[in-house]
């Protein structure tokens, strides 16, 4: 049941700017014989393309729509290709006329495009995913040949390398990895992997300083050569491909300025400020609600937050990839580690923020955390890449460690979870395959006794035929309120039977889209609304009070009575009503 009251807006606070990831560099030809520098700088929906010139000073810039680009090689003919992910297109830059063109999509279907290797036939070849093509371009003609599957079973083609042999090498994941290598001139293809060896992730493979192509694999190197896996006793470093002619080392400018960055998550500290972090690289953003100041503290290890929380005088923040946790501290100097797992494992707990590393082995998303009865910090995590079991992780906050438990259900991955009054946790369960195909599922939702680190009860499935539950709150009359995809529940949390189900206007509510203010009321962000939600006479009551145009989709801080959000590259804010 949906009502509606007097609706107020969003009101855009500010953008936060940076430099983007870069996911692909290397030294090229520049027009007229000179050299460059060419850099991906990802923006998440877009790319740019700068090219730093060996003065160390002056640059060129090219944008694209296309998003950011894994993949990057030069052309016999001296022309530079990219291949983007999220379209999974081709971007070739005429390096002479100084023009930047969209060939299309490469495998129709495939949305990243990950590796170029150019053979010695002069052929650009590329390695894909969802369906781990192999595909080429012909660079006279600029005509894209996708070449099939290298694998039946696997979504990634990851990394390619051209032989001097001739031979395309290609590394192959992420449920069974292998390395394969594929003959243009007969066609050839062949998994050079024992059945044995091919267990979860991928196989590193590289072109070694000596001009050879060589995988490691479980810790073992080897040499590809002529289509096959030689074993050796270890590799030599990669060639280098940021370097000048002349041998120094080609660095970026320092005058390109980036651009504005996407939000990511949204939280409250402990200083009364916001907090955000953006998506790759993970930027900490900070904006102080009293002087309107937007400010961007610095890089912190990690791709993206997934979680934030503030406890303790402390902001948690969980984060791709890995899973990692960190702890910043307000009112100590910013001064960040920079591993993503620091090794030894204490090696960064002094920065600030805190860099605990990864919460636990096989591990990527952290979805969510929240504040346990007992003291500790809980986190719900997904699975990392070729793997499927998820954990509930906790950081102790006497002890300053982390421990962990896989998820009790099995191999799934788990999506958030909500602490109880009385200790135990009702946690959410789905099947998300890291990097894997996997069979769609009903997720579920369990209680867990963190005491006696077991479930409690029976799982159950709150609203059938959906995956994956994104947001769980406790509300101030004591019913478990949650989402799963558009579909809104209210449930007994003693029983976790649903009392009634609704569904989210016009879309779905994202993950950290739902919280609970202190005055007990449940708020979700529901597409473009921000809504309260209320069981009520038997049903879900779904009451709009806030509209933004461009849909916030992040949301979990309320400072002095303004809800604070973020849509793309903008943080937003709207005063709750009382």
């Amino acid at each position: 049941m949906t009502t509606e009251r007097q609706v107020t807006s969003f009101e855009v606070l500010g953008t936060f700017s940076g430099r983007g990831s870069a996911p692909a560099r290397l030294v090229g030809p520049g027009p007229g014989g000179s050299e460059r520098l060419y850099v991906n700088y990802f923006y998440h929906q877009s790319t740019d393309l700068v090219a730093y010139h060996p003065d160390g000073t002056t640059f060129d810039v090219w944008t694209s729509d296309e998003g950011g680009a894994w993949a990057m090689a030069v052309s016999p003919q001296g022309n530079l290709y990219l291949g983007t992910f999220h379209q999974g297109h081709v971007l070739k830059l005429d390096v002479e006329a100084g023009v930047l063109t969209d060939l299309g999509q490469a495998v129709p279907g495939d949305t990243f495009v990950w590796s170029y290797a150019v053979g010695a036939d002069g052929l650009i070849y590329g390695g894909t995913s969802i369906n781990a093509h192999l595909f080429s371009i012909d660079p006279v003609t600029d005509h894209i040949t996708d070449l099939g599957r290298v694998d039946d079973a696997e979504c990634y083609l990851r990394v390619l390398v051209a032989g001097p042999d001739g031979w395309i090498y290609g590394s192959v994941g992420c449920g069974r990895m292998d390395l394969i290598a594929y003959h243009p001139a007969t066609g050839t293809l062949c998994h050079l992997l024992p059945a044995a060896l091919r267990a979860e992730g991928f196989p590193s493979l590289f072109l070694g300083c000596d001009g050879q192509v060589y995988g490691i694999c479980r810790e073992t190197a080897y040499l590809l050569a002529d289509g096959e896996l030689l074993p050796v006793p270890g590799a030599p470093p990669p060639m280098e491909r940021t370097t000048w002619a002349d041998g120094t080392p080609a660095v970026e400018a320092p005058g390109y300025p980036g651009s504005s960055m996407v939000l990511h998550r949204v939280g409250d500290g402990p200083d009364g400020k916001i907090y955000a972090t953006s998506i790759q690289p993970e930027y900490l953003f900070q904006y102080d609600p009293a002087t309107g100041a937007c400010t961007n503290l610095g890089l912190i290890p990690g791709a993206e937050a997934y979680s934030f929380l503030n406890a303790y005088g402390k902001l948690f923040i969980a984060s791709y990839t890995g899973s990692t946790l960190q702890i910043y501290d307000p009112a100590r100097p910013f001064h960040p580690g920079t591993a993503r797992d620091p090794e030894p494992p204490d090696a960064e707990r002094g920065c600030n923020p805190a860099n605990y590393g990864s919460i636990a082995p096989n591990q990527q998303r952290p979805y969510d955390m929240a504040l346990g009865a007992d003291g500790r910090i809980y986190l719900a995590s997904v699975a990392g890449y070729g793997f499927l079991r998820g954990v509930i992780a906790w950081y102790d906050p006497e002890t300053d460690g982390i421990d962990f438990v896989p998820n009790p259900l099995g191999e799934e991955s788990l999506t958030a979870l909500c602490p109880l009054p009385d200790g135990p946790l009702i946690v959410a369960s789905a099947l998300l395959g890291g990097g894997v195909a996997v069979p769609k599922t009903d997720a579920r939702l369990f209680t867990w006794d963190p005491r006696a680190r077991a479930v409690i009860g029976e799982p159950t499935v709150p609203v059938p035929g959906e995956v994956e539950i994104g947001n769980l709150t406790l509300g101030g009359d004591g019913l478990l309120y949650g989402s799963a995809v558009q579909q809104l529940f209210v449930a007994d949390p003693a029983t976790l039977r649903v009392l009634a189900r609704g569904r989210s206007p016009l879309s779905h509510v994202r993950r950290a889209g739902m919280l609970t203010l202190e005055d007990g009321r449940v708020i979700a962000l529901c597409g473009p609304y921000a809504t309260f939600l209320r069981y009520r006479d038997g049903a879900l009551d779904i009451d709009i009070f806030a509209e933004c145009e461009k849909w916030p989709w992040v949301g979990k801080a309320v400072v002095d009575g303004y809800l604070y959000a973020a849509s793309g590259m903008e943080l937003l804010r709207v005063k709750v009503p009382g």
